[in-house]
């Protein structure tokens, strides 16, 4: 959805906040079964491509119910420091309740992408998972200047999202399949990084397949500060 002459930013940005509340109850549910129970394995395959290490310190943008910044805790161990923010309160209530049943400390608030409440330079690695395209494209321009704002130099930054595969049989059931969801395509993304001050921006394809389809796929990129 792109902005009309009868459409804002603001409009646009109620419209998907709204349908984001009522998915609170059900996300975890709907995210089983959009994985056939192996989300687990899908975020252990996000943290590997996000390069998490012990002690780094990773922000998690739009946290969801917290089940992938519950696993970069695990990867950044103990002396990490690791954060999550959502604009919605009922994700960082889940996210909350769920670290705690965990045992892991982890700091969640909320906060948009386009208004990161952390200070310049402090991540070393930020994640976006499923969320970069739910947003107008103003906030979303907005967004990717404040993830190069908070972290170092050299930071990284890793989306993933939906994709549409290569292969063209696959790629032909995944938009029958997939419709609306793949409305924007992951390869809109890397130019608007470079223009941000992002280097050596890639995208691939995850290792994690939706019903044998390579749907997943993930933009890379390197924080450049003077």
């Amino acid at each position: 959805m792109e902005p009309t002459e009868m459409t804002t930013t603001g409009d646009i940005d109620q419209v998907m906040k709204s349908q984001m509340e009522r998915m609170v109850p059900t996300y975890d549910t709907y995210m089983r079964r959009m994985t056939l129970g192996r989300e687990h394995v899908l975020r252990a395959e996000t943290t590997r491509l996000a390069h998490i290490t012990p002690g780094c310190s990773v922000l998690e943008v739009g946290c969801g119910t917290g089940t992938l910044t519950l696993a970069a805790k695990r990867q950044a161990g103990p002396t990490g420091q690791v954060f999550g923010i959502d604009v919605l309160p009922g994700m960082i209530e889940a996210s909350r309740r769920k670290a705690a049943q965990a045992g892991e400390v982890i700091t969640f608030q909320e906060g948009g992408i386009d208004r990161i409440p952390f200070g310049d330079g402090q991540f070393d690695v930020v994640l976006c998972s499923f969320m970069i395209f739910h947003m107008s494209e103003a906030t979303r321009l907005r967004g990717i200047q404040e993830v190069h704002r908070v972290l170092k130099p050299s930071g990284q930054w890793l989306i993933l999202d939906l994709a549409l595969p290569q292969q063209p049989l696959q790629r032909f059931v995944a938009q029958r399949l997939f419709g609306g969801m793949l409305e924007h395509e992951l390869r809109e993304l890397p130019p608007l990084l470079e223009r941000a001050g992002f280097s050596n921006v890639e995208m691939g394809a995850a290792a994690f397949r939706v019903m044998g389809l390579s749907v997943i796929g993930y933009v890379r990129g390197l924080a450049q500060k003077s």
